[in-house]
């Protein structure tokens, strides 16, 4: 025990004289001289929210374009549309009866028969014109659009072609009704003809916009000479008068009204990319994304 004093002493010394560790602080909200705004400074802004990104009015109808230049069901339903469209035609002929226009007023059983077919989006295909026109970040230009016509460089939408040939081996006569214009008609009608699309040569029938867009009183021309068994087209304009301007309860109520007619008159290719139905989904005017921003308000989530 007596040798333990002297180390027990050692010890407790040691302990003693041996520097304490440093207890780190928590950090205070005080700050400095050096830190404090100068007096009369601003005070600091808060974040800005990120800006919206800039609309590109052509990405628009790039989904629509995209679908109908390259999906199979696009090609599907044209197909499917003509192959019906042949069927009617048939069963029309075998009834001289039958008409397949509301401006079909003649009591003409012995008339020549013909059909009515809109020209695009309905039997040629311009999703060559509106890619370019997405390229550029717009929906439409009209000079480039003369452009596209003059070159005749539009293709046949699938089944077109076939159905057009059997009418005129049917005996049937064919008329374009379209609303391009007349400084149109060269490169329309050589599009027409580099496609083979039947074209008579003793009559014109490629009948294009004069005074109006409405289609009827050229569909009522041809009705005086001719049956006409039924009609092809992409927009609502190219089966009835007035739906241009028509609200949209007003274009549905007169599609119940036809529906009988369609797929046995009145055949419709779909067109997702443009036509009547924008203005009575959105209403009329406005700049491409003005329209756009309307188009998203007019969902229905």
């Amino acid at each position: 025990m007596r040798k333990l004093i002297p180390l027990l002493l050692f010890v407790f010394v040691a302990c003693a004289t041996t520097t304490p560790v440093p207890v780190a602080e928590a950090p205070t909200a005080e700050v400095t001289a050096a830190e404090a705004p100068a007096a009369g400074a601003p005070a600091a802004e808060a974040p800005v929210a990120a800006a919206a990104p800039p609309c590109t009015a052509g990405h628009s109808i790039l989904n629509a374009t995209l679908y109908v230049q390259s999906s199979a069901e696009f090609r599907a339903a044209a197909i499917g549309t003509y192959a019906a469209a042949r069927r009617a035609l048939d069963e029309a002929l075998a009834d001289k009866t039958r008409v397949g226009a509301i401006e079909e007023t003649e009591d003409g059983p012995d008339q020549p028969p013909a059909i009515v077919v809109d020209v695009d989006e309905t039997v040629l295909d311009n999703t060559a014109f509106e890619a370019r026109m997405i390229r550029k970040g717009i929906t439409y230009d009209s000079a480039e659009w003369k452009k596209w016509t003059a070159e005749g460089a539009a293709t046949p939408i699938p089944g077109a072609a076939e159905f057009l040939a059997y009418a005129k081996s049917r005996g049937v006569t064919v008329f374009y009704v379209t609303n391009r214009d007349e400084d149109e008609r060269q490169g329309t009608r050589a599009n027409l003809q580099r496609v083979g699309y039947p074209l008579v040569e003793n009559r014109e029938t490629l009948l294009l916009r004069i005074d109006s867009s409405d289609k009827s009183p050229r569909r009522r021309e041809v009705a005086k000479a001719y049956r006409i068994l039924l009609l092809v087209g992409d927009d609502f304009n190219d089966f009835a008068s007035g739906v241009r301007e028509g609200t949209w309860a007003d274009r549905n109520a007169l599609m119940e009204k036809m529906s009988g007619w369609w797929g046995t008159r009145w055949f419709m290719i779909p067109n997702p990319m443009y036509g009547s139905w924008e203005r009575a989904a959105i209403g009329p005017g406005g700049k491409p994304c003005e329209q756009l921003e309307r188009k998203v308000q007019a969902l229905k989530p």
